[in-house]
C-alpha cells in the first residue's frame, strides 16, 4: 500500500512539473513568433514571486559580438499582474531596455554591439509584482 501511494504521489508531482513546463515551452513558442526577420538565439523563462521590500530579479550573462544587431523580444505569460522589465546591461550601465521613459513599455529591444564581450540581460517585473514572462535573444539577419 506504501509503495502505491509513493508511486502515485510520484505521478502526480510528475504532471504538475510537466504541465508547467510545456505552458512556459507555450509562451516561448508564442513569443518566437514575434521576432520577424531575426534569427533565433536563445530564450530567457523568468518566474518571479512578489516582493515591494527588495523586488526580486534574474540575471543572464551572455557573450555579444562586435558588428552584430541583436534583438531581445519580450513576452509576459497570461494570469500574471506583473509586466517584464528587461535589461541589457554591460557592466553597470544600461544600454538598453523596454521600459520607455513615461512608463509605458515595448515588445521589442534592438541593440548594435560596439565590442565584443561579456553582457547581462536583467529581467524583473514592475513594481515587484509577480510574474511570468519569457525573453528571447536574437539576431537580425543584414
Amino acid at each position: 500500500m506504501k509503495n502505491v501511494f509513493k508511486i502515485f504521489l510520484t505521478l502526480i508531482i510528475g504532471l504538475h512539473v510537466g504541465t508547467s513546463m510545456a505552458q512556459s515551452d507555450d509562451l516561448v513558442n508564442v513569443c518566437a513568433l514575434g521576432i520577424g526577420n531575426a534569427t533565433y538565439l536563445k530564450d530567457y523563462k523568468v518566474k518571479l514571486s512578489a516582493s515591494s521590500v527588495s523586488p526580486p530579479s534574474a540575471k543572464f550573462n551572455v557573450i555579444l559580438n562586435k558588428g552584430t544587431m541583436y534583438k531581445i523580444t519580450v513576452c509576459n505569460a497570461e494570469g500574471y499582474a506583473g509586466q517584464a522589465v528587461v535589461e541589457l546591461m554591460e557592466n553597470a550601465a544600461v544600454l538598453g531596455t523596454n521600459l520607455k521613459a513615461d512608463g509605458s513599455f515595448v515588445t521589442a529591444v534592438g541593440f548594435q554591439c560596439q565590442k565584443t564581450g561579456m553582457y547581462s540581460i536583467n529581467i524583473s517585473f514592475k513594481d515587484g509584482k509577480e510574474g511570468a514572462a519569457v525573453a528571447i535573444l536574437s539576431y537580425i539577419n543584414m
